[in-house]
């Protein structure tokens, strides 16, 4: 955690230093570029520090105080694409729902949820920023349990990559990527812990260029 808040911090200080040691001020075109790049940089610590609160609290024993109310899912659904409208927008994604009961109320904390969901698509349009992703979020429910799941059609994850992808700060590198700002290193971890808090299971497989899905699986007793 150390070394993912220093090297943003670092790169602020750079670039302060710049834009008062060396006079940049005087030059506003360049005084922007640089503001730019430092916010982005601090909305990164920001993300980092919320990140690292939530897992606090997930792995505290707070767990236990969830707020358990009945919620349907597909208003966390709404949430998430509604958040992440410009992303898909800009990525020219596309998000669809199948849902088999599209009525289907869980019981659970319901910003728990909504954060999970928003991690999963949010990690597949980062990982896949080319035109065409498409993305699925599904639900069904039999045999005594209820599964929700995420998939896309993007780049995958290799098969070497799919044991450690719930480990914090760990990051599955793809050279598409490489000249981005990478995100925390912490939404697949939030995920595992949220789901576990609720007695479920969250597990991945992948086939790179055709799918790869997280896969939700919550005993019956989510439902209403």
């Amino acid at each position: 955690a150390s070394h993912e808040l220093r090297t943003p911090l670092a790169i602020i200080t750079g670039y302060l230093e710049n834009l008062l040691d060396d006079d940049m001020l005087e030059e506003p075109a360049m005084a922007r570029r640089f503001l730019v790049i430092m916010r982005k940089h601090t909305e990164r610590i920001s993300r980092i520090v919320e990140d690292m609160l939530v897992i606090s609290k997930l792995e505290s024993g707070e767990a236990s105080s969830l707020k358990i109310e009945p919620f349907k899912l597909r208003s966390c659904v709404n949430d998430v694409t509604e958040r992440l409208e410009s992303v898909i927008r800009n990525h020219e994604a596309t998000v669809t729902v199948k849902l088999d009961d599209p009525d289907i109320v869980l019981h659970g904390d319901r910003f728990y949820f909504t954060q999970v969901l928003f991690n999963l698509v949010e990690n597949a349009l980062k990982q896949n920023p080319h035109p065409g992703l498409r993305v699925e979020i599904g639900c069904r429910s039999g045999n005594g349990h209820i599964q929700v799941w995420v998939s896309d059609s993007g780049v995958g994850i290799p098969t070497a990559d799919l044991p450690h992808i719930f480990r914090r700060f760990y990051r599955v590198e793809k050279h598409h990527s490489q000249q981005e700002i990478k995100g925390t290193g912490l939404g697949l971890s939030i995920v595992k812990r949220a789901i576990e808090a609720h007695n479920g299971t969250v597990s991945v497989t992948s086939v790179p260029g055709k799918e790869t899905k997280f896969l939700i699986t919550l005993p019956v007793a989510t439902l209403n």
